[in-house]
């Protein structure tokens, strides 16, 4: 069987591939964590993915935000072209809209943009990512993890739709790209063994006890074939 195609995906993008994606769920992989810390350097999490497309010559962010995304990958040099695309006023931006930009890239982003919208708007928003990536090409999304047991949606009076990591890779997946997901821990790793102890019991608790996730984002990195 071919892999299925964004051209064949249903009308209803929620639906798509539904059944397929039950099938992926029956055996997902492990997503191992990573630590976010706001800092002028990488962390953990900002390592992986700019290891993934440093080598890229040509991204595309959408979503660009305050751009430290772009200042840090060009600190850590990165020699390729860097576009961005985001809908603010605050920040000069390469494209204000999606339908600027005419010409696919090596690597897109999309970090921390996917929960300002809906679940069908988002799901839209991921056909055109898609569609914006050359074959052989990286996406990476970035977005609040639905199960954290902190409510994404309460963050932001913005946040409108948040996804948890299995349904979204499978979601990825069954579209025919290749993906692999981490799930991100806000804040650097505990060193002293008294952080340790009572960050094992919290996430125990957290995990055993409620069934939901103790890490706050997901990162999904999927090539596209």
């Amino acid at each position: 069987m071919s892999h299925p195609t964004i051209n064949s995906i249903n009308s209803d993008l929620a639906y798509a591939n539904y059944w397929k994606r039950k099938e992926l769920l029956k055996n997902p992989p492990q997503f191992p964590t990573k630590h976010w810390w706001a800092d002028s350097s990488f962390s953990e999490i900002e390592q992986v993915v700019f290891d993934q497309v440093k080598n890229k010559s040509t991204i595309l962010d959408v979503g660009a935000g305050d751009l430290q995304v772009k200042r840090k990958f060009y600190q850590n040099g990165f020699q390729g072209t860097y576009n961005t695309q985001d809908i603010g006023q605050e920040f000069t931006y390469t494209y204000s809209s999606l339908e600027e930009i005419d010409q696919r890239y090596e690597a897109v982003l999309c970090l921390d943009t996917l929960e300002h919208l809906e679940l069908r708007p988002g799901l839209a928003l991921l056909q055109k990512l898609i569609e914006r990536v050359e074959p052989g090409g990286t996406l990476v999304i970035q977005t609040p993890n639905a199960r954290c047991v902190s409510n994404p949606l309460g963050w932001d009076m913005t946040h409108l739709h948040c996804y948890n990591i299995h349904d979204l890779w499978a979601y990825l997946t069954a579209l025919g790209l290749e993906v692999q997901g981490y799930r991100v821990i806000f804040g650097n790793p505990k060193k002293n063994l008294i952080e340790r102890c009572s960050w094992f019991i919290s996430r125990l608790i957290v995990t055993r006890c409620l069934g939901l996730d103790y890490a706050a984002n997901i990162v999904l990195i999927a090539q596209k074939p």
